[in-house]
C-alpha cells in the first residue's frame, strides 16, 4: 500500500472511532428511567425542545425527520417525528389480532396515564372521525402538550386487526 493510502485508512478510522465515542458519551450523558410514570414525565419535559433527550438513531425519511425513540410506551417501535417548527411529535404502536386483545392495549394505555399525571390533568374520550375507532386526550392547561391514546380497527377482506396509538405532542387547536 502506498503511504496515501495508509495515512486515509488511519483518518477513516480515527473519525468513525470518534463519531461512535461520541455516540457513547452521549447515551450516558441521558438519565435511565424504568417504570411507566417516569418515562411519561420525560416525555411532557422533553416536548419542549423537540424531544431532544430521547432521540436516538435517526431513520432515512422523505416528508418528516423520524427517529427511534429511547423509551417504548407502547409496543416496541416508537419514534420521534418532526415536520418543523413546533410540529414534533412521540409516537407508538402496537397491533393485535383480536378486537379484546387491543381493547386491552388501550385500555392500559388510559390507565396507565392516568396514574401518572396529576389532578390538573383533564381527559376527554371521544369517537375517532376517520373510522369507527375512538380516542382518550390527556391535556393540562399549564403544559403545551397532550397526551393520546387511539383504539383504531384496521380494515381488511382477510382478517380481522386493530392498533393502538399512543402519542404526545401538541394539542390539536
Amino acid at each position: 500500500m502506498n503511504n496515501i493510502t495508509k495515512l486515509s485508512l488511519v483518518l477513516s478510522s480515527t473519525l468513525l472511532s470518534a463519531c461512535v465515542n461520541q455516540n457513547t458519551i452521549a447515551q450516558k450523558k441521558i438519565t435511565s428511567v424504568h417504570n411507566p410514570c417516569q418515562k411519561i414525565s420525560a416525555l411532557i419535559k422533553a416536548y419542549d425542545n423537540g424531544f431532544e433527550q430521547i432521540k436516538m438513531t435517526k431513520i432515512k425519511a422523505k416528508v418528516s425527520n423520524t427517529w427511534k425513540a429511547k423509551y417504548n410506551l407502547v409496543g416496541e417501535d416508537c419514534h420521534i417525528w418532526s415536520w418543523g417548527g413546533e410540529q414534533t411529535t412521540y409516537a407508538c404502536n402496537v397491533s393485535a389480532n383480536d378486537e379484546k386483545t387491543a381493547i386491552g392495549y388501550y385500555q392500559n394505555a388510559i390507565s396507565t396515564t392516568q396514574q401518572c399525571l396529576d389532578e390538573s390533568w383533564q381527559v376527554k374520550e371521544e369517537p375517532r372521525s376517520h373510522d369507527n375507532g375512538k380516542k382518550t386526550t390527556f391535556t393540562n392547561a399549564y403544559n403545551k402538550v397532550s397526551i393520546s391514546a387511539h383504539f383504531v380497527p384496521l380494515d381488511s377482506v382477510f382478517s380481522e386487526k386493530w392498533t393502538v396509538y399512543y402519542y404526545v405532542g401538541k394539542p390539536k387547536q
